[in-house]
């Protein structure tokens, strides 16, 4: 049947500020609400698994693996905010989004050579969180998100 079937994004400029945007409202919200709710547990997680990513990063060359094993932790810290907030429709249309954002890495940039700012960024984020400070987590979050949509936005 003709029309079906799955769509390919065409990645431009208004993809990139749409998909940035919205992520941007999402995680803002997501990241205070974890702020305040988070178990202490989980934030020891988060830090753990970054502070170790970032450790390995600074003694060594980035390999292909360990690029890819930051890749994953990068991208599942952000899920566990959306997950977090235990909303079907929420994380419907962040995971919509989501594979936007994903394919917009993958033609415009990845964590390739970034792995140390990356994992900096998020300790900051993760640090914020950690204070318990809603606003200082969404700042942190902002910053780091606005970093990505600048580096998918150069041409």
């Amino acid at each position: 049947i003709p029309q079906r079937g799955m769509q390919i994004a065409h990645i431009d400029i208004n993809l990139i500020r749409e998909a940035f945007q919205f992520r941007l409202f999402m995680e803002r919200e997501a990241v205070a609400l974890f702020t305040v709710s988070a178990a202490d547990a989980e934030l020891a997680r988060l830090r753990r698994e970054h502070e170790e990513m970032l450790a390995e990063a600074l003694a060594q060359p980035a390999t292909p693996e360990m690029e890819a094993r930051a890749q994953t932790i990068d991208w599942a810290m952000h899920d566990t905010f959306i997950d977090a907030l235990d909303n079907e429709i929420i994380a419907k249309a962040y995971l919509v989004n989501s594979v936007k954002i994903r394919l917009i890495h993958q033609e415009r940039f990845r964590i390739d050579g970034r792995v140390v700012p990356v994992m900096r960024e998020h300790l900051a984020v993760i640090e914020a969180m950690e204070s318990r400070n809603p606003q200082k987590a969404v700042e942190a979050i902002s910053l780091h998100i606005d970093n990505a949509r600048r580096l998918a936005l150069q041409i």
